[in-house]
């Protein structure tokens, strides 16, 4: 078989998934195992997002605090990464979790459920791209200030300005066609990988063994920072870290609909980035904690890692390394609006959104929803202002992401667990990857605790005594997009949400409801809800 037969015939089987979940094709179908592998990896982008995220760690409670819990953290955040990547198999489709949940939900709760995954997936991936794009804008002036040698300190005014250039430019390249995104994302993991590589044979590399931190030094050395007066509680702090950095798992679903064989690529691709995240942030972390001896963080610069290599690699070599951190910030910020725009796409398509029809419409060159592109940078350089008034205040706007974007995840799976596997009530079949409904139910079962326990730790904060900067505001903020959300919905909403039903014609309805009543189970898409 030709690579074109093979794909021509890899689209239609695509399409007639799609149809049977009630969908019509409306995206060209451009990224394949590559760059859909890369897509997931650089949504991670850890050669970026560990450097941004090492301090809270390091100077909560040291060393061991950096490496145990993202060791820790890595092993539990693949319960989450498996669970996801069985519910994308079973249903990729571009609003990802919060289209799925449709199908694991009773039909009379699908419209509430959905409406509440959906509001917490959309807020929560707009917080999370926008505080990408606002640490791009941070590091470049950074660069600045290390290029003057400290003369130069970039002011609230300027770190805006910075941010909207970087959204605007992250915009158009986003207003391209899938097979533009699909040929450039596919070097976005090689971009993100050599970086880190780089970072960690440039650190050991220049620092002599006799400067390195001992082993002991590496994996037991702790001190509580904090104020809490415990030590437990202050390495769980560190827990930050990987949980920011591999947030966002089901990005790879809302591109479902771009991909081909998107049942099995999909998940794959979900698994072997959190995996190789994992592993990969493991060896970078170990890297900066093992180089960081005699050093006081965070120092001059205010970010440890930019200390640490400023004092062993040198101000040139530093400038350059930062320049590639930079570019894999951007790389994260491209792929993460990408994804929101499909679900705001996916949510505008099943008139969840005030005025859905205007961001659920195609552009119709490019088959791509423009205008969803440009609803989130609007939005972003609105958080952003906020930086003018108190840079407590938007990053307290940023912190809704990893909390909103866990909990989105963590409600479809809750349902999926009682109504699919206690009750049996809603037949859960599975698309390619499955993890069998025994495993299933345990790995399930963890991600929910875990999501549970971590979303307690994250928003406490992380420094006592309390004040207006201590302040930890994920958990009030994101308590309040749910109360605004469930008021909007009783309010008003249910009068006129059905949830994600889907776009077919009444023609094709017909012929995919009569083919799930025949139960084609082999093709792992039905559900009896």
């Amino acid at each position: 078989m030709s690579k074109a037969t093979e794909k021509a015939s890899s689209i239609s089987s695509d399409e007639q998934d799609l149809a049977r979940l009630g969908y019509k094709q409306e995206f060209l179908r451009e990224f394949g195992s590559l760059a859909t592998l890369s897509f997931a990896f650089s949504i991670m982008g850890v050669a970026a997002t560990i450097p941004a995220t090492f301090d809270t760690p390091m100077l909560a409670a040291g060393p061991a605090a950096v490496i145990w819990s993202w060791l820790v953290g890595s092993v539990f955040c693949m319960t989450i990464a498996l669970s996801i990547a069985e519910i994308i198999s079973a249903y990729p489709i571009s609003g990802g979790l919060y289209s799925a949940s449709k199908f694991v939900v009773p039909k009379e709760q699908v419209p509430l459920v959905s409406w509440t995954v959906g509001w917490l997936n959309t807020l929560g991936q707009i917080a999370g791209f926008a505080s990408t794009d606002f640490a791009c804008a941070r590091m470049i002036a950074a660069v600045g200030t290390l290029v003057t040698d400290g003369e130069y300190a970039a002011t609230p005014g300027v770190l805006v300005g910075i941010y909207v250039i970087i959204l605007v430019l992250h915009g158009i390249i986003n207003t391209s066609s899938t097979k533009a995104m699909a040929y450039m994302t596919k070097y976005f993991v090689f971009i993100n990988f050599g970086t880190a590589i780089a970072i960690i044979i440039a650190l050991f590399a220049t620092v002599p063994d006799s400067q390195k931190l001992s082993a002991h030094d590496v994996w037991f050395s702790y001190t509580d920072n904090t104020g809490w007066n415990s030590d437990a509680l202050a390495m769980m702090f560190g827990l930050l870290s990987v949980c920011w950095t591999m947030t966002d798992y089901d990005a790879t679903g809302h591109i479902a609909e771009e991909t081909h064989r998107a049942a099995i690529r999909g998940p794959v691709s979900i698994i072997a980035a959190v995996g190789g995240t994992g592993v990969l942030g493991l060896i970078l972390n170990i890297a900066f904690v093992a180089c960081s001896g005699g050093i006081t963080l965070p120092g001059a610069t205010g970010m440890s890692t930019v200390e640490i290599l400023l004092n062993n690699v040198g101000k040139n070599g530093t400038i350059v390394l930062l320049v590639f951190i930079i570019l894999v910030t951007n790389t994260i910020g491209i792929s993460a609006l990408q994804a929101n725009s499909r679900m705001v796409f996916a949510m505008g398509r099943d008139g969840g959104l005030p005025f859905s029809k205007v961001w659920s419409k195609m552009n119709p060159k490019l088959q791509v929803p423009v205008s969803a592109v440009w609803l989130i940078i609007v939005i972003s350089v609105l958080m952003g202002l906020l930086n003018l008034a108190s840079a407590t205040a938007v990053n307290a706007i940023f912190s809704l992401a990893t909390v909103a974007m866990d909990w989105s995840y963590a409600i479809t799976i809750i349902y999926k667990i009682y109504y699919c596997h206690i009750k049996k009530t809603i037949e859960f079949v599975p698309g390619p990857f499955t993890m069998g409904p025994t495993l299933g139910l345990i790995v399930n079962s963890i991600a929910v605790l875990w999501t549970a326990f971590v979303s307690g730790i994250l928003v406490l904060p992380t420094y006592l005594p309390l004040t207006v900067d201590t302040m930890n505001y994920s958990g009030p903020i994101a308590a309040t997009v749910m109360l605004l959300s469930m008021t909007w919905f009783y309010v008003d909403a249910n009068k006129w949400y059905k949830g994600p039903l889907g776009n077919i014609d009444s023609s094709v309805g017909a012929v995919v409801d009569v083919e799930l009543q025949e139960g084609k189970k082999d093709d792992g898409f039905v559900s009896s809800v």
